[in-house]
């Protein structure tokens, strides 16, 4: 009983004191969705085994806006499972974000491990770094998403900068 209060009294002074990264640690284990910041009625999904941007408009669109974040399969940060694709990933080839079943290599681990930073745009919104290409985050560009290697300027921090959601997004779908 007392190392479960004194458990939640350091989680809780450490959420207190770095709150962005409290959320990034607490979004391991989750289920969730990631909503564009400066799109925000858009959302990361995967679609023909691709990644977008883009609106929730039915209940198919919201599965595959909706992932489990796990421990990073190169053993470090996070990889993001698809819930409606169990052992399918996000991962990036030739730069270009998408849905792939997980082949166990070590390229594939690299490509589909990203390490949450502040967000660009807004420190209590979150961006993803590549693991394997650590100056290069997921961004979204004419809606499809890549990886791409960081621009000081503002048009790049708001397409690299995402807020974690509940699955689904917060989009009510009859």
């Amino acid at each position: 009983m007392y190392f479960k209060v004194a458990q939640r009294f350091v989680i809780l002074t450490f959420a207190l004191l770095f709150p962005p990264l409290a959320a990034m640690t607490y979004a391991q284990g989750r289920e969730a969705s990631f909503k564009s910041w400066n799109f925000q009625t858009r959302y990361i999904r995967h679609r023909n085994s691709l990644g977008f941007i883009e609106e929730i408009r039915d209940s198919l669109g919201k599965k595959d806006a909706s992932f489990r974040i796990v421990p990073g399969l190169a053993g470090t940060c996070s990889s993001f499972e698809s819930m409606n694709y169990p052992g399918h990933y996000l991962r990036h080839e030739n730069f270009r974000i998408k849905l792939a079943r997980n082949s166990g290599d070590e390229l594939f681990k690299k490509d589909a491990t990203f390490c949450m930073k502040r967000g660009l745009a807004n420190s209590s919104w979150t961006s993803f770094a590549s693991y394997n290409f650590p100056d290069h985050y997921i961004r979204h560009s004419n809606f499809e998403l890549w990886i791409a290697r960081f621009e000081n300027t503002s048009l790049f921090r708001k397409d690299a900068t995402f807020l974690i959601t509940a699955p689904g997004g917060d989009v009510p779908i009859d």
